[in-house]
């Protein structure tokens, strides 16, 4: 009796051992949130304006692909190419997101009749273009973008390889680069400029759901879906570490040459999100639900709580501390984002993974 308790002991630890765990992950998506915040706070603008443009302008333009690829990891990875099963499984997802969107949307309905929104050049169109792809307040085009990028890669899985996946996806996102960050190279040819003037009649950026998402997501299906190479830890945080290196001299050398249209999409934002991931990959630590639960909310919630600390350091004539000072301005921004998270987390509740 002791022997087969010994060795049924053993069988569960075996189980508890091999079950994945992806605390790292929780821990880089709340990480990419704090990023988010500091891209809209600008922490170091009080130390000079050009190093508050390499943070906020482009060490932080790997958050948002941390979401998106850190979605398309556990989504994938759900999927069983059963097409009932995995339509049950798209279904779910989106019915999941939309309905957090709308919760969003709502919001901020308040916001926006606070900033002039339903009175600046409204109409029915301005308000689809929004819904669909820009977002009814500023931060909230990574919802839609979401949806549509599960929706478009879903659909691509299904029909092609994952290779043709990944090359149909990165076509798509050298589609959004030319009118985000590298749109100085169309900018004077006549043809390619109209037509990108045409499609900025439908949205306001490319940073969207059809060429900025897509790509991400499937890095996300193909880290899910393929065996990947292992290396050690040190290696990826080297190859993160050097893409990122690279990443702030292309952001800086764009930036110089007044190259952007918009800057939210690099070249070396792909590889430095990858292997962020893949090491994030290797972190050990049990998963965090408080991260997991809190990260969304934290996303959606930080403008609100940006117009609360200005608003609260007027009121007390404190702006020279809370605003004037970019880094204390942030700090303040994340505690209350955290705390507004928390009470959103016990409120209305929102996990996913």
């Amino acid at each position: 009796m002791l022997v087969l308790l010994q060795r049924s002991s053993r069988i569960l630890n075996t189980r508890k051992t091999d079950k994945p765990n992806f605390g790292g992950l929780d821990w880089i998506k709340l990480l990419a949130a704090l990023l988010v915040v500091a891209n809209h706070t600008s922490p170091l603008l009080s130390f000079g304006s050009d190093i508050a443009v390499v943070l906020s302008g482009i060490v932080t333009r790997i958050a948002v692909p941390i979401f998106f690829m850190t979605s398309g990891f556990f989504y994938f990875r759900k999927l069983t190419r059963d097409p009932r099963t995995d339509n049950r499984t798209l279904r779910g997802y989106l019915g999941k997101i939309g309905k957090l969107y709308g919760i969003a949307i709502l919001l901020y309905v308040p916001f926006n009749l606070y900033t002039g929104y339903f009175k600046d050049d409204f109409s029915a169109y301005s308000l689809f273009k929004d819904i669909v792809f820009d977002g009814t307040f500023y931060h909230l085009w990574y919802l839609p973008a979401l949806l549509i990028g599960i929706s478009l890669t879903s659909y691509l899985y299904r029909k092609v390889s994952l290779d043709s996946l990944l090359a149909i996806s990165g076509m798509l996102y050298i589609v959004g680069l030319l009118g985000d960050s590298y749109y100085g190279f169309i900018a004077s040819s006549p043809g390619i400029s109209d037509i990108y003037d045409s499609m900025f009649t439908v949205f306001d950026y490319t940073r969207n759901g059809l060429f900025y998402a897509p790509i991400y997501i499937a890095l996300g299906a193909f880290a899910a879906r393929r065996k990947q190479r292992v290396r050690s830890p040190l290696a990826n945080a080297c190859l993160f570490f050097g893409s990122l290196v690279c990443l702030l001299g292309e952001g800086m050398l764009l930036h110089s040459t007044d190259m952007p249209r918009h800057d939210s999409m690099y070249v070396f934002a792909l590889p430095a999100t990858y292997y962020l991931f893949q090491w994030a990959l290797q972190w050990k630590g049990k998963s965090n639900k408080v991260s997991r639960d809190w990260r969304v909310w934290i996303y959606i919630l930080h403008p609100a709580a940006i117009v609360f600390v200005r608003g609260a350091a007027k009121a007390v004539k404190l702006e020279s501390i809370f605003i004037a000072n970019s880094l204390i301005h942030f700090v303040s921004v994340c505690l209350l984002s955290i705390i507004m998270a928390a009470v959103a987390v016990k409120i209305l509740g929102f996990r996913r993974k």
